[in-house]
């Protein structure tokens, strides 16, 4: 009984662990998220934009699962410096499904105008969409889970053993 209590501890205490891990990356990029907000704007143009596929083998499977990404590749002005780059959010989306892909896409054709919010500290650090986006959460909610998991678990442990 008291080997199963340690590996359980053990367990738990990893699980926490790596809950703690995933929930500081997730604040560290929801408030990166929430900061880009604030950026200052600058006018720049798209220079092309373009489905990305990344197929990724599944295990069992002869077909690999292929997952789109839209990249948009822009250029804009700080200053008198001539910046190019292809980051359309904080958080990069990439999907499985490719016709909304194709949605985001038809928004930024190439030639078109657009507004670069772009990071005073770094403004090679730029973004077509600032602010937080479904992913910005996705961290902080797996860690939470693990940390939930962790905590939760030792007490079902404690209560299967005093029914035994």
């Amino acid at each position: 009984m008291r080997v199963l209590w340690v590996v359980i501890s053990v367990i738990c205490a990893l699980l926490a662990a790596v809950g703690v891990v995933f929930l500081v990356a997730g604040v560290k990029d929801l408030l990166r998220a929430l900061r880009s907000r604030r950026w200052p704007t600058v006018p720049g143009t798209v220079l092309s934009a373009e489905e990305v596929e990344h197929p990724l083998p599944v295990p069992g499977q002869q077909e690999p699962r292929v997952h789109y990404e839209a990249h948009v590749r822009y250029e804009y002005t700080v200053g008198r410096v001539l910046v190019g780059t292809s980051s359309l959010r904080l958080s990069q989306e990439v999907r499985t499904n490719p016709a909304s892909v194709q949605a985001t896409l038809r928004r930024y054709p190439p030639g078109q105008e657009v507004r670069v919010a772009y990071n005073p500290k770094d403004p090679t650090d730029a973004v077509l969409e600032p602010g937080p986006q479904a992913l910005s959460f996705v961290r902080g909610v797996v860690g939470l889970g693990l940390l939930g998991v962790a905590a939760v678990v030792p007490l079902i442990a404690r209560w299967f053993m005093a029914r035994l």
